[in-house]
């Protein structure tokens, strides 16, 4: 089947805006200082008929997204900004950060443009972009791939992120790192090796890549993937990797924008090598579901990789912005849960932050592993357990790669 789900995240683009790393769990209104910050109401941020989750594509009348061309998206964007009123700002962080208006609109403008543009790539190019240095930004590891880590930037991969963290919880020790001096004998800047599988099967596909990615400059923030361990590196150079291997880029420099929007399930296989199962949600039930991702858990967490996704256009009955639930959006599914005699499903949002709202639970969730225990707090880091019946309604498919 053909899927190209995908949306920024606006959490990492604000980061950008403020050049400072934010801890959104830690702040008491974060959607209202991330509109703040942004310059556009939340209900702008999260509406797809706006540029800022997919600059690069508009909701035809169909309701499904209509992938625009370069000049197109330029215009889309300038449009709309050109439209909007100063915002208010009411919020401790955001007054602290003291950001102009007219300096939130040029900087996230510029943001849209260099996410959603440079479709094309030309394999013995360096991708050069304005206003970024390549950097390394610390180890490979600080510690084994981890559920958390890995957390989104500035471009609409979700669908690659959320695989990431499935992969990373599923099959932890496919994650692995293969390393050597560079050309000229520098520890210091060593070189990955990383395979990938065309649509999952076949022969492995090797890059190599430095640690080396695309930060701003002058405060050398991070833009794209990064680790939510301070100083680790392995998603960002896993992306990294991911975009040379996807553009055939020969260089040490991809271009990034090129990888917006994919299969999240086919991420997946392409990372580790499997037979993909797709599950349309239409038609099926709340325990249905539930069944299909017990059916790929031991002791309630998965051990095959999972992950879900959501309609472009919210169905009839659905209120996403209320639920917190982003529409043609990724997500990783973690396992399962059963409590009061409800069936929830466990997932994570590859944002690292805004999880969904409605019917879920809070407190810890525990899932174990033969001799591996994990307790992982839920409406924390963009995890939540949510009713399966719930689940079925606001996501549009779920899929697996053994």
């Amino acid at each position: 089947m053909e899927v190209n789900v995908g949306v920024i995240n606006p959490y990492a683009a604000a980061e950008v805006i403020a050049q400072k790393k934010i801890n959104w769990e830690q702040v008491a209104e974060p959607q209202v200082m991330l509109a703040e910050i942004l310059g556009v109401s939340a209900e702008q941020i999260f509406d797809l008929r706006n540029p800022i989750l997919r600059p690069d594509a508009e909701l035809a009348a169909d309701g499904s997204l209509k992938v625009l061309s370069e000049a197109q998206t330029s215009d889309r964007i300038n449009r709309f900004y050109q439209t909007q009123s100063p915002v208010a700002t009411r919020s401790i962080g955001a007054q602290r950060l003291r950001l102009g208006t007219i300096r939130k609109t040029v900087v996230l403008s510029e943001i849209m443009i260099n996410t959603a543009v440079l479709r094309t790539a030309i394999a013995g190019t360096p991708w050069t972009p304005p206003d970024k240095d390549w950097v390394d930004m610390g180890d490979y590891f600080e510690d084994v791939a981890e559920l958390n880590d890995p957390v989104q930037g500035v471009l609409g991969d979700c669908y690659f992120i959320a695989a990431l963290a499935s992969v990373a919880w599923a099959r932890p020790y496919a994650i692995i790192n293969m390393i050597r001096p560079s050309a000229w004998g520098n520890e210091e800047q060593p070189i990955h090796k990383v395979s990938f599988y065309k649509s999952g099967s076949g022969e492995a596909q090797a890059v190599e890549v430095t640690e080396l990615v695309p930060v701003t400059k002058p405060g050398h923030n991070w833009v794209y993937a990064r680790s939510l361990d301070a100083g680790e590196t392995w998603p960002a150079v896993m992306e990294k990797a991911y975009a040379k291997w996807r553009t055939g880029n020969s260089t040490d420099y991809p271009n990034y924008p090129a990888i917006a929007g994919g299969d999240p399930v086919n991420a997946c296989a392409e990372i580790i090598s499997g037979a993909k199962t797709y599950v349309a949600h239409s038609g099926k039930t709340g325990d249905d579901l539930w069944t299909f991702v017990r059916s790929n858990c031991m002791s309630k967490r998965t051990i095959n990789p999972m992950v879900a996704w959501t309609y472009d256009t919210p169905p009839a009955g659905t209120n996403y912005p209320a639920a917190k639930v982003v529409a043609n959006h990724a997500y990783s599914i973690l396992g399962w849960e059963y409590i009061n005699h409800e069936k929830y499903i466990v997932l994570r949002n590859p944002w690292g932050t805004h999880h969904a709202v409605l019917d879920t639970i809070s407190g810890n969730w525990t899932a174990r592993q033969i001799s591996f225990s994990a307790s992982i707090p839920l409406n924390s880091n963009g995890v939540f357990a949510m009713k399966a019946a719930t689940f079925q309604q606001y996501f549009a498919v779920s899929g697996v790669t053994v």
